[in-house]
Formats: C-alpha cells, structure tokens, sequence
C-alpha cells in the first residue's frame, strides 16, 4: 500500500518556528507568488457567483463573524458564553459585544438557534453557511496546491461535512486563522473593514498582474464606476477608500485612473496573502496526518 508521507516532511521543519520563520518558508517557495495570485483569482470567482459567499467575503468584520461560528460550532458548540470566551481569547472583540455579535450572526443568517433549545441555548451554522464556509476553504486550498499539489485529496476531502469541521478546529488549535496578528497595518484600517474593500483590492492586483510579480509592480488601470459596479457600492466609497490608501502611503494615484502600490503596500499585501495560504497549508497537513493516521498504523 502506497502511504503519503512526503506532505508532511516538507512541511514538519517549519511545523515548531515561529511565525516570520514559517512565512518565509511559504515565500521561499518558487511558485509562492502564483499561489496567492490563484487565491485573488478564486476568491473574486466564488463571490461573483454565489451570494452567501458574496456576503462573507465582503468585509473582514463579516469573514471573522463566519469563520468564528464555524469555530465554535466545531470545537463543542456556539453559546453565548463560549463566544464570550473566544472574544476575551482572541482579542479581536470586547467579550461585552457577544451578545450583539451573536444577534449580528442570526441577522446575516450565518447561525441559527437548535430547534427546541431554550432561550441562551446552542446556535448552529445555517445549511447555507456551512456550504459556502466550505466553498471558500476548498478555494484557499485550491490556491496552496500550487504551492503543495500533493494536498489535493484534502481538498476533495472537505466537501464532508465532518472533514470540514476538523479543518476548523485544527486552525482553531493552531491559533494562527483568527488572530490578531499583523492587524495594526494600513490595509486592515483602509480596506478590510471597508465594504468591499477586500474585493477590490483582488480586483486592483490582478488588473496589474503582468505575470512577472504578484502583488504587481508597477503602475495598473482601474475604473472607479466598473469596481463599483462590480461590487455593488458607489464611486465615491471606492474612490474615499483610495485616498485613505494614499494617504496611509499603502499606493500612489498616478492620476487618469492609474495607480500602483509603494513597497510598503506590496509588503503588508504579501503578508495578509501568505498568512491565508500558510494557515491553510498547516491545517491542511494536520488534518492530512488525523485521517491517515489509522492507515498508517495499519500498513
């Protein structure tokens, strides 16, 4: 019986570094720049298709409101006080905003109460939700086969609902899907908290993409009335959000409807991509080890 071990060996070197180690591996990696070039690539597709993941994706607030659902969901259940607990633990969220947090969920239709629970009960990721927190995993790891094509069968493997939720709790255990880190720099304030503003910033690097670098270099095309139609928001809320780029220095407005990013822009860009695909790719190997492990003991 032919056992796949060579996915966990050239990724375990780097399983105990630290976090700058571990991104600099992933970087280190020669198709490094095509996998987060795939990622912008899925991420626009999957949004311009189905509109739950559209609503997911569409700002940051919304993706860790999701992804925290599915957490919890994942590692004994979405409680009220459990939530109270990842708020403190995270750091993201005051634990005096759950409540709200948890309304917040039931409102976008992310969560759901269980059928016949009482009030301040067990609330479970809707049908729509779990579906579409799947397609938007399987699309991040689509992107790391680039990178690592012998993951693919974990890729296959998370349309069960129970591989899924491993995949979950594993980023959960590994601390890295949600947290804090490198959230203090300009894009986080600029654009992922904005409406879209993750969506366009896609949009902006693959309108530059000439094959050579990714994030670009160099000056890109854009439209202000085609990105806000393309994402559903106003000219004058794309255009607000690149003079607040401007001025955090994160790019440069080259005048008639050009711009690119500073070195500056292209670092944060690179670590906010790299991070998604290394979080994915490490979940992606422990999960690989978990339901192989059986077999393995077997051969």
């Amino acid at each position: 019986m032919q056992t796949r071990t060579s996915l966990a060996a050239r990724w375990a070197s780097v399983s105990g570094a630290s976090p700058e180690e571990r991104l600099a591996a992933l970087l280190a990696e020669p198709r490094a720049e095509e996998a987060m070039r795939r990622l912008s690539q899925n991420m626009l597709t999957l949004a311009a298709g189905d509109r739950a993941i559209d609503g997911i994706v569409k700002d940051v607030g919304r993706f860790f409101a999701a992804g925290m659902a599915m957490t919890l969901h994942a590692t004994g259940g979405l409680t009220l006080p459990r939530l109270k607990q990842f708020c403190t633990e995270s750091g993201l969220i005051s634990p005096g905003r759950a409540r709200a947090l948890l309304l917040y969920l039931r409102f976008l239709r992310y969560v759901e109460p269980v059928p016949g629970a009482k009030r301040g009960g067990i609330y479970v990721p809707t049908v729509s939700m779990r579906n579409a927190w799947g397609a938007i995993t399987r699309a991040g790891l689509d992107a790391v086969q680039v990178i690592e094509p012998e993951i693919a069968p974990i890729t296959e493997r998370l349309t069960d609902p129970a591989a899924l939720l491993a995949f979950c709790r594993i980023q959960s255990e590994n601390g890295r899907a949600l947290g804090t880190r490198g959230m203090d720099n300009g894009f986080w304030r600029v654009f992922l908290n904005r409406h879209a503003g993750t969506q366009i910033l896609h949009a902006l690097m693959l309108s530059g993409d000439d094959g050579a670098h990714y994030p670009p270099r160099g000056e890109m095309a854009f439209s202000l009335s085609k990105l806000a139609r393309d994402f559903h928001v106003s000219r004058p809320h794309v255009a607000r959000m690149l003079r607040a780029g401007e001025k955090e220095a994160l790019l440069t407005l080259c005048g008639n409807n050009r711009l690119s990013f500073t070195e500056e822009g292209r670092a944060h860009l690179i670590q906010l991509l790299a991070a998604r695909l290394g979080s994915d790719l490490e979940a992606a190997v422990r999960l690989d080890e978990e339901l192989n492990a059986p077999l393995r003991k077997t051969a």
